[in-house]
């Protein structure tokens, strides 16, 4: 199992940045559906789905964002996160297949609090168009 970054406080620049990829596939979307209990038929059913403005299955939003969970507890800042908040926008659908790039940059610290704030995105890695994006504040417990 990987091991979280540990990263502290005073080793956090503006602008730093995390990245890590995730190809999102049909065993994601089922295992997400069981764990949440959202089997709308947008995102379990091909033939309902096939008849609605998308055309097609698509990945349920909250899926993609719970990679920003990942992002903060295992990339930036890592083993000393506490997730305070997350802003989240849903731009476009993640598909089935899709590869995604979740990343996140340092936008503000809170030296008072010890607190960051990271701009954080889900992108399609093929075409480089953002899916989800957002605001996240997190603590750090060193």
């Amino acid at each position: 199992m990987p091991k979280p970054a540990q990263l502290r406080f005073d080793e956090i620049a503006l602008h730093q940045e995390a990245r890590f990829t995730v190809a999102l596939t049909e065993e994601l979307v089922e295992q997400f559906a069981a764990l949440s209990g959202d089997t709308n038929p947008l995102h379990m059913d091909e033939a309902y789905a096939a008849g609605t403005f998308f055309k097609g299955r698509i990945a349920h939003g909250m899926l993609c964002a719970s990679f920003f969970s990942r992002l903060v507890g295992m990339h930036l800042p890592g083993r000393y996160a506490l997730y305070l908040s997350q802003k989240i926008s849903f731009k476009k659908p993640c598909r089935i297949g899709m590869r995604l790039v979740v990343r996140g940059e340092v936008i503000q610290k809170t030296l008072s609090a010890k607190t960051i704030t990271l701009k954080t995105e889900v992108v399609d890695e093929k075409t480089g168009e953002c899916l989800t994006d957002g605001e996240a504040v997190v603590a750090l417990l060193e």
